[in-house]
């Protein structure tokens, strides 16, 4: 698993793990219990910040929710897991994963007032990923920006960054793979079908033998300055 980072653009949320080791009658004989590490990360503009919940227990601290454009992490127990999402008094969406052991998994929440959503990734590495490059992918999490393309620097946009529409679980899923690109420092820009530039980022680092995910978010037909490009470090395994 890889170590992470701290996150060069979303506010990072500190939030304790569930996970907890089990003890024998032998006192230096420590087994972990099976666990899978999942990463939440808040793209939804709809309020200032939110609490996630599996199986009604609580994943983040109530006096410090998860603010928008943070993430947090926590580790999960294997099985069906509910996944709820809610704002003020009430809920937002909820889903139902299967928890394996071992395993990453990313929820990133966006959307409108009128339709929460969420997307749930799985996190593998990709060993084509040479040590000097850095596992990215991208998603286009914005109200009302279809067909944006993702430029990192003058590298060629990948087939999977080009043109895409508001993703859905269906297309966050085809998309989840982590695809190899030149380590170094970047300016990276989100355009629309027309050219027109959607949103900038400059100086963006990008680690050798790291994996993020780009996410655009924001609603440019309530606020063009809304509009954010923001950069997720991932863990994959």
């Amino acid at each position: 698993m890889k170590k992470y980072l701290r996150l060069l653009s979303l506010i990072t949320v500190v939030t304790a793990g569930i996970f907890v080791t089990s003890c024998s009658k032998d006192k230096d004989d420590h087994q972990p219990v099976p666990a899978a590490l999942f990463t939440m990360v808040n793209g939804y503009s709809g309020a200032k910040a939110v609490l996630y919940y599996a199986d009604r227990n609580i994943l983040q601290d109530p006096n410090f929710p998860l603010l928008y454009k943070s993430q947090s992490k926590v580790h999960l127990y294997p099985g069906s897991r509910k996944i709820t999402v809610t704002a003020g008094e009430g809920n937002l969406i909820d889903s139902t994963i299967v928890v394996k052991d071992s395993t990453i998994y990313s929820s990133f929440l966006y959307g409108s007032k009128l339709k929460p959503v969420q997307a749930i990734t799985t996190d593998r590495v990709n060993k084509e990923i040479k040590k000097t490059e850095s596992g990215l992918r991208f998603f286009n999490f914005s109200e009302g920006s279809d067909q944006v393309t993702l430029h990192i620097g003058d590298q060629a946009a990948p087939a999977a960054w080009t043109d895409r529409a508001k993703e859905t679980q269906q297309s966050v899923t085809a998309n989840e793979g982590f695809i190899a690109q030149k380590s170094g420092t970047f300016t990276v820009v989100a355009k629309n079908k027309a050219g027109k530039t959607l949103a900038t980022r400059e100086q963006i680092k990008l680690a050798e033998n790291h994996y993020y995910s780009f996410i655009l978010v924001g609603d440019p037909a309530q606020d063009s300055q809304s509009v954010y490009l923001g950069l997720v470090e991932q863990h994959a395994n």
